[in-house]
């Protein structure tokens, strides 16, 4: 196994952390993309520094992933791969929400990914290599109640790693998600509810009765996060061909799985039907 040089986006916690510290135990040289470094995510940066190197990303700014690419790349010489981890959630009743604040989901969840890989992509295309792997969700293929926002974010996500996935392959560029099930992180802690307190509170009963459901379900399922992290793993240490992921516990692989089976054939005899099978990749 050769050594990689990766950037993971989102690195503080969550799948970016136990992500990027896997790989550096791996032996790959590790980039941890953190904002605010000097901040929030100081005591983050601290010990993450030493096993791997910690390099100040703001995803929601152009010219801060422009900068992380250009320091990698100028520290490490190449990037081989990069993790767009960095997300967020906002839980709630759409009507709650305002569009600002659904502005603000998306510049994570979907902006963030566009802008970082907007940065390496022409590093990429020169080496004729590369792979992009996005950190989906379930959510992205299945929308349940009060998770509308975040799963607008993560369905554009899907389409966006597709669209790479077709359009990079001529270049040698791999483009692949990763779409896991509800584990146990940090996510849930971080989560934006509705500043329209008034309107929130019109839903108040369901939202309350699902958010225990989910709770609940999570706590008889379990689930270890790190099942994420192995999976980018193998995603990256693979010479095969990368294929879309689903990671779930194992109450919920299966139908996860069919669903996503589901859905890329159906998207291969939708794209034959339209006459452009020939600019798609499999």
């Amino acid at each position: 196994m050769s050594e990689l040089v990766v950037l993971v986006t989102g690195a503080s916690s969550g799948f970016g952390r136990l992500t990027a510290e896997a790989l550096a135990r791996r032996g790959h040289t590790v980039f941890a993309g953190l904002r605010d470094v000097a901040g929030r995510n100081a005591q983050a940066a601290a010990e993450l520094n030493g096993s791997l190197r910690v390099v100040e990303l703001d995803v929601t700014d152009q010219d801060s992933a422009d900068r992380a690419v250009s320091e990698i790349i100028a520290t490490a010489g190449r990037i081989d791969v990069v993790v767009n981890n960095a997300g967020g959630i906002f839980p709630g009743p759409l009507e709650a929400f305002t569009a600002e604040e659904a502005q603000r989901q998306f510049d994570v969840n979907v902006l963030g990914a566009l802008r970082v890989n907007r940065a390496v992509l022409p590093h990429l295309r020169d080496r004729r290599r590369g792979l992009l792997i996005q950190i989906g969700s379930l959510a992205g293929l299945v929308t349940t109640p009060f998770t509308g926002l975040y799963a607008a974010s993560k369905a554009a996500l899907e389409s966006l790693t597709v669209a790479w996935r077709h359009e990079l392959a001529p270049f040698g560029i791999e483009s692949v998600i990763v779409d896991a099930a509800s584990y146990p992180t940090n996510i849930g802690l971080n989560a934006a509810l509705p500043a329209d307190t008034e309107r929130l509170g019109v839903y108040a009963e369901a939202f309350g009765a699902f958010t225990n459901a989910i709770v609940e379900r999570a706590a008889e399922s379990g689930g270890d996060p790190g099942e994420v992290a192995d999976a980018v793993v193998k995603l990256i240490e693979s010479d095969d061909r990368p294929p879309r992921t689903v990671v779930a516990p194992a109450g919920q692989y299966e139908p996860a799985q069919a669903l996503s089976r589901a859905s890329a054939e159906a998207a291969e005899r939708v794209g034959a039907a339209m006459g452009v099978a020939a600019f798609m990749t499999h």
